[in-house]
């Protein structure tokens, strides 16, 4: 893998950016690439086939292989970037100038390409710089203080005996996964997070998309809600975040720098650091979070750049069958960012007094199927809940307002699990219970006094509203126009009319002011 030079480690956030704006140019590129390219390991030649048929021994044929290597023409590998080279070929990646132009597209694709090769795309260092790069060009967002929202939860639910950690916080949360494991699972991280925003003091912003690698992403699953995801704008948001516990960020909407690498990135037809760093930028800048990754080999790296970007707390996951999610299953293994320093344990269903469900009981549906889902678990009571038995549906389930019903063979307690580990990881990061099982509790008390869903109807209902204001703005804009326009026409008409009056100027009478 290459390196940084000299083993520097990337700096805070505020150091890693551009002082004033840059003229980005494939000039400049060109030596950035250059670097990067010749750090790049190159694998050794394969042995010829008449070497192979050979009756040389092993230790024979090895000294000549590397005996008749230089013969290839290729060079070892050269130093890597430094971590200002590196800054630099990023911002160079965040200008939606210059990426944007077609003429750039194959230096990009080759600077991505061996970011890839280099396995540098995959350290602490770049994930930290280029998470730092572009929340710079994000939109900006602001987090008020939230106004109290009424809730049912006034204390820690039925069976804690803690409550809040001596760390209080807070700002915001975030739940979010890589995506690529290939498991499809249940939207479980966006449920999560509106069940965890149900309990009083916490407050979500959710970053996320729409599927790329799986069937139902976070913004499908709450377009099936009935969230109004084209009123979610930046315009918008301030409205929004000052009333909703849960609020989501669509990512499209405070990302414009990415835009223009979506085509290159699709030429490409393999993974890039890109597919890695949503969960690293979100506008919203959470201190605290519960990130999965889709490989063990991410965990540590995910850990070590939250710790350069000075993430105050975090939990970065991954179950055994390479899931971005904790299992509900077996084992999970976690690294934990606390106070600067990163330790690794693992956890498993019974860690937070819930049963275990095999991966296959939580599959994802539709958008609209995972929706009804959803909905139901959130507005399920206490005994509602606890009636949900491990037989799957024997038939589908019809679910108010939703689009889509329940299907037959849907494991309503595997799901209900799977969210409430999710949950409760989440608020015990955020500092809302001392023990995990504490955190279940409130994380199921929040389900089944109805904070949950009243979490995910505060934002649809604010949603709405900010929605009509935009729209009356714009029908009060239009009527302006209107009003302006038909003031012009008719200073047109009047000055038409006018044309054909004669009206001699007039004239200074020279005996004015004069005597005789």
């Amino acid at each position: 893998m290459a390196s940084l030079k000299g083993g520097e480690q990337a700096a805070s956030s505020s150091s890693l950016l551009p002082a004033r704006k840059q003229q980005h140019t494939m000039d400049t590129l060109r030596p950035l690439l250059k670097t990067l390219t010749l750090s790049c390991t190159i694998p050794p030649s394969p042995p010829s086939s008449s070497s192979a048929s050979s009756s040389k021994s092993p230790s024979d044929a090895s000294a000549a292989a590397t005996t008749s290597a230089p013969s290839t023409g290729m060079r070892p590998p050269g130093p890597g970037l430094t971590t200002d080279e590196l800054r630099d070929l990023f911002v160079h990646l965040a200008d939606a100038d210059f990426t944007s132009n077609h003429m750039h597209h194959a230096q990009l694709g080759a600077a991505l390409t061996s970011l890839r090769l280099s396995g540098l795309d995959m350290s602490p260092a770049a994930l930290s710089v280029a998470s730092a790069v572009f929340l710079q060009k994000a939109v900006p967002v602001e987090v008020p203080p939230l106004v109290s929202m009424a809730t049912a939860d006034d204390g820690h639910g039925e069976g804690e005996d803690d409550g809040e950690d001596e760390e209080h916080y807070d700002g915001a949360l975030d739940l979010v996964g890589t995506g690529g494991d290939g498991h499809d699972t249940f939207n479980v991280s966006t449920t999560a997070a509106i069940v965890a925003a149900g309990v009083p003091g916490v407050r979500v912003c959710k970053h996320g998309a729409r599927a790329s690698s799986s069937t139902s992403g976070s913004a499908d699953l709450l377009a099936a809600l009935g969230v109004p995801l084209a009123s979610l704008t930046p315009a918008t948001l301030p409205g929004l975040l000052a009333h909703a516990p849960f609020c989501f960020l669509f990512a499209q909407l405070y990302h414009p720098s990415l835009a223009p690498l979506a085509p290159i990135r699709r030429s490409l037809g393999f993974p890039t650091i890109f597919n890695v760093l949503g969960p690293l930028i979100n506008p919203a800048r959470p201190r605290r979070s519960v990130i999965g990754v889709h490989s063990p080999r991410l965990g540590a790296t995910f850990a070590e750049a939250l710790r350069q970007m000075d993430v105050e707390r975090a939990w970065v996951v991954c179950g055994r069958e390479g899931l971005d999610e904790i299992s509900p299953e077996g084992p999970t293994d976690v690294w934990e960012l606390r106070r600067g320093t990163i330790t690794s344990f693992a956890v498993e269903p019974a860690s937070f007094g819930l049963a275990a469900h095999r991966l296959d009981h939580v599959r994802s549906g539709t958008a609209g199927q995972n929706a009804a889902v959803a909905r139901l678990l959130l507005t399920s009571d206490e005994g509602a809940l606890a009636a949900l038995g491990d037989a799957p549906t024997q038939a589908p389930i019809a679910v108010a307002g939703m689009p889509e019903s329940i299907p037959a063979g849907t494991h309503l307690a595997a799901i209900r699990d799977y969210v409430l580990i999710q949950a409760a990881a989440l608020l015990y990061v955020g500092g809302k219970a001392k023990t995990l099982p504490a955190a279940t509790a409130r994380a199921r008390r929040s389900m089944e006094a109805g904070a949950a869903a009243r979490s995910l109807d505060v934002l649809i209902s604010e949603a709405h509203r900010v929605q009509r204001e935009a729209e009356a703005r714009d029908v009060e804009r239009q009527q302006q126009q209107q009003q302006v326009r038909l003031q012009r026409e008719e200073l047109e008409r009047t000055k038409r009319r006018d044309e054909f009056f004669y009206s001699p100027e007039p004239t200074k009478d020279a005996n004015v002011g004069t005597t005789d």
